[in-house]
């Protein structure tokens, strides 16, 4: 394992079909020594047949070394944290087991580095199957499961958006240094919680290091039925809004104040005066757009929701220190 340049880690979790593709994306690479590169499949509590998937495609026999590992405590972050504890490689690749990776992106992670000096690179991401869709759907896809910058390479700056997590690549010893991705953030089983990625990109920025896009680095995306509903986008809204609040958590930017019914008072008057007014608007709208209204109640909803469960966490720590 000496040789190996790049470590390339999938987290799992319940999607045995779309990690077989994942991982014949990876053995379909090119231009890359084989004794360079291996994959690591972190399998996060899977029920499914995963681990048969990777043993059956190790078998085959498979390009590159191929490892499978259990990693018990869920969450992506933990995930991904373990992927790059348990990697031999220089370079750490983050790609979800639901996309798919051109067949030269491996081939041009040590050039892009070595021409950018960057601390951390990703590319594009794309929808492969996002045909028929609902006129109301593109817009939000534009924001979530999908990126692409054009065809320039350039860094980005704090006011740009952020590579995704499931498309970067960042050396291991930065990674280390940063203490790896926060495990407050990121999805756990089946909510949609989100923004470790970001967060993690607001630490190397704070440290100095260079985010940069690459347009050669392409992925494709797996566009799962479920985005095809408007429940999913309530539901993601919701767990955006638990998201956001999150972060204040992780960046030391919470403090209760007054509650009513163990909820802030202000986020109930933001509910009150902002969002429930213009929700009240919305039959005079379109209904794209008392669609968008309703989704931005609903990450409002889901920040009272989560700044709830953190008053409850606080209040029970501080009794059990009394």
């Amino acid at each position: 394992m000496e040789n190996i340049l790049i470590s390339v880690v999938i987290p799992t979790y319940n999607r045995a079909d779309l990690l077989r593709s994942a991982l014949q994306s990876v053995a379909a690479s090119r231009d890359i020594e084989a004794d360079r590169v291996e994959v690591l499949v972190i399998d996060n509590n899977s029920v499914d047949d995963t681990r048969a998937v990777v043993d059956e495609i190790r078998a085959a026999p498979y390009p590159f070394p191929l490892r499978y590992v259990l990693e018990t405590r869920q969450g992506l972050s933990h995930a991904r944290n373990r992927g790059a504890a348990e990697a031999a490689g220089f370079y750490l690749v983050f790609m979800d087991d639901d996309q798919m990776i051109h067949e030269r992106y491996l081939a041009h992670i040590e050039p892009a580095f070595t021409a950018t000096g960057a601390g951390c690179i990703g590319g594009p991401l794309r929808y492969y199957n996002a045909t028929g869709l609902p006129e109301w759907l593109p817009p939000l896809l534009e924001h979530v499961g999908q990126f692409d910058l054009g065809g320039e390479t350039r860094a980005l700056s704090e006011h740009d958006d952020v590579l995704r997590g499931g498309n970067m690549v960042i050396p291991k010893a930065l990674l280390a240094s940063l203490g790896g991705f926060d495990v407050r953030l990121g999805r756990v089983g089946t909510t949609l919680l989100s923004d470790e990625e970001t967060e993690l990109q607001a630490r190397m920025r704070r440290g100095g290091h260079r985010i940069v896009y690459v347009p050669a680095l392409v992925q494709h995306h797996y566009l799962d039925p479920d985005r095809l509903s408007r429940h999913h986008w309530r539901r993601h809204r919701f767990d955006y809004g638990r998201t956001s609040f999150r972060r204040r958590l992780a960046d030391g930017d919470f403090t209760a104040g007054r509650t009513f019914l163990g909820v802030p008072r202000w986020l109930w008057l933001q509910m009150l005066t902002r969002e429930l007014r213009l929700y009240g608007t919305a039959c005079l709208l379109r209904r794209e757009d008392r669609f968008d209204r309703q989704l931005r109640l609903c990450e409002c909803l889901g920040q009272m929701y989560q700044a709830r469960e953190n008053i409850r966490t606080l209040e029970r720590t501080t009794a059990r220190a009394e």
